[in-house]
């Protein structure tokens, strides 16, 4: 090998390691900051946990709230929970379900009206392929407003009873309640040792008469070393 095609061969591996050496450093970097924002939360989740106060979700359990969802789901969460056999009852607020309806039928219509040309060309049919995606979109959507009209939350002074989807019903002691985590989206996670996670609708009727009586209880469990 000459003498400078040697040169040019040590300059293309010089470039090659240091390109290697940059996204190794990136990676090291990302991994980085995000074991960083994960002890943040940790220490973050723990000083409400010790104060009693609604603190974070886990990092993966987050989610930032849409604002047009946000101000329609408020519509009707004012007010007291309805009671029922001496238990207060949470419901999804008026806005949260007429959303959903909307929603539901909004996609309902776009899937039912496909048009037949575009731009003056004929649109292709969308085969076995597009019509199973079409309809898991439209499942997806039955499920929600299913999810949605047939949830509830009932409690007393002993229990909280959440019921999803009609028949899919966990029932948690609240002297077992330790912590209370605000998703930043839809709902509140109070998790019991034992008993596990209980998520509640933030936007249903009396939520707020609920959020009270939670902070209480986890409050009176801190108090007796629970």
């Amino acid at each position: 090998m000459q003498p400078e095609d040697l040169s040019f061969f040590e300059g293309m591996v010089g470039q090659i390691a240091i390109g290697i050496l940059f996204v190794f450093g990136l990676i090291v970097l990302r991994i980085y900051l995000f074991w960083r924002r994960i002890m943040r939360r940790r220490n973050e989740i723990e000083r409400h946990k010790d104060a009693g106060t609604i603190g974070p979700a886990a990092l993966i359990e987050g989610a930032s709230l849409p604002w047009h969802y946000d101000r329609i789901a408020q519509v009707g969460t004012g007010g007291p929970a309805a009671l029922s056999l001496n238990q207060r009852v949470l419901r999804a607020s008026i806005g949260v379900k007429l959303f959903v309806l909307g929603l539901g039928a909004a996609i309902l219509y776009f899937t039912s009206n496909m048009p037949e040309t575009q731009h003056g060309l004929e649109v292709a049919d969308p085969g076995p392929y597009g019509w199973t995606m079409i309809g898991i979109v439209l499942f997806g959507a039955l499920n929600g407003i299913v999810y949605i009209f047939t949830y509830e939350t009932r409690y007393d002074d002993q229990v909280l009873i959440v019921t999803r989807m009609m028949f899919l019903r966990c029932e948690y002691r609240w002297k077992d309640l330790v912590r209370i985590a605000d998703d930043g989206a839809y709902e509140f996670h109070l998790i019991f040792q034992p008993g596990g996670k209980a998520k509640v609708l933030k936007h249903s009727v009396g939520i707020g008469e609920f959020k009270d009586f939670a902070l209480t209880q986890i409050r009176k469990n801190w108090s007796l070393g629970l």
